[in-house]
């Protein structure tokens, strides 16, 4: 986002509608800069303000629900100070995170409670409590899933020891533009049906690697290494997802142009970096831990008994 606005040249963008253009800033981000930062009348949404806004209306839909957060962004534009946006959008999310709390509100403390519909209800009925808005929404539950993460290096000239650390390229492979972690760079990896052997993971990277890139240990490359690394469990919101990482160190016949070739744009998106590029890339911290496993590995490969103290401390974490 930064890259954009200096190679566009006209200034820091000051409007939510100039915000937004930015790669890498949302609704919430936009509206917190140009409220706080340049004055503009506009809202800004997180959890807290949800949770006020709803107390405060009585509104019992579910706060995740498009149709429903597209309705708190308009009635909290409604609230929004035009004299002051930044220091009420600023109070409002702060009266959420030390008043209007999820399981204890401080109800008799709190500047608002006069106007308070949820408030109110519960006064009327005993059945009915403030911390019934907005709507409990039930968590989905944790999927588990497994992959294989391919940490493809490829030499120019040299051996893995002596070579500059310049002379060698990772290959990266992009995301698709839509779904997890949709259009970042990662290491070639593929999907597993659980947790299964090494020989099952290395058949489905060979798969891979000669079906996307005719990366083929007979007829392309020359194996100069390949290692298992280590494991890494990588946690998101709603996905546990195990990885199994392995070091693979090539020498290509030909050279790269020859991979260059078979590149299928239309299915895959991949380039090769070499170390400074790939330590300057903003990768996601599965990623960068995937490297990282690999640098150690690397450091450590020429000392059996440190590996392997390295390879054993990466499945117990």
């Amino acid at each position: 986002g930064a890259k954009m606005i200096v190679e566009e040249g006209g200034g820091f963008p000051n409007s939510v509608c100039a915000l937004r253009k930015v790669r890498g800033i949302g609704h919430y981000t936009a509206g917190a800069i140009a409220s706080i930062v340049f004055k503009e009348a506009v809202p800004v949404v997180d959890g807290n303000v949800v949770r006020v806004i709803a107390r405060l209306k009585a509104l019992s839909a579910n706060p995740k629900d498009v149709v429903t957060v597209k309705n708190f962004w308009k009635l909290a534009g409604q609230l929004v100070d035009p004299c002051r946006p930044g220091d009420f959008n600023q109070a409002l999310m702060e009266l959420g995170a030390t008043l209007c709390t999820p399981s204890s509100p401080s109800c008799s403390s709190c500047p608002l409670s006069v106007q308070c519909h949820a408030l109110s209800v519960s006064r009327q009925d005993s059945s009915v409590t403030v911390t019934d808005y907005p709507t409990k929404v039930v968590k989905a539950k944790q999927r588990c899933d497994f992959c294989a993460v391919s940490i493809v290096e490829i030499l120019d000239g040299g051996d893995l020891v002596e070579r500059p650390q310049s002379e060698s390229k990772f290959l990266l492979v992009k995301r698709p533009d839509e779904g997890l972690l949709a259009g970042l760079w990662e290491f070639p990896s593929v999907p597993l049906d659980g947790e299964v052997d090494l020989a099952t993971r290395r058949g489905a990277i060979d798969f891979l690697l000669k079906k996307s890139f005719n990366l083929d240990t007979k007829k392309s490359y020359n194996l100069v290494l390949r290692e298992d690394v280590g494991e890494y469990v990588h946690v998101f919101t709603h996905i546990r997802l195990k990885m199994y990482i392995e070091l693979l160190v090539l020498h290509l016949k030909g050279g790269k142009n020859n991979l260059h070739k078979e590149q299928d744009k239309e299915s895959m998106v991949w380039k090769y970096v070499n170390n400074k590029s790939l330590a300057n890339m903003g990768l996601t911290s599965g990623v960068r831990k995937a490297y990282n496993m690999v640098q150690k590995y690397k450091q450590s490969m020429f000392n059996p008994i440190t590996a392997k103290q390295e390879r054993n401390h990466f499945k117990e974490t």
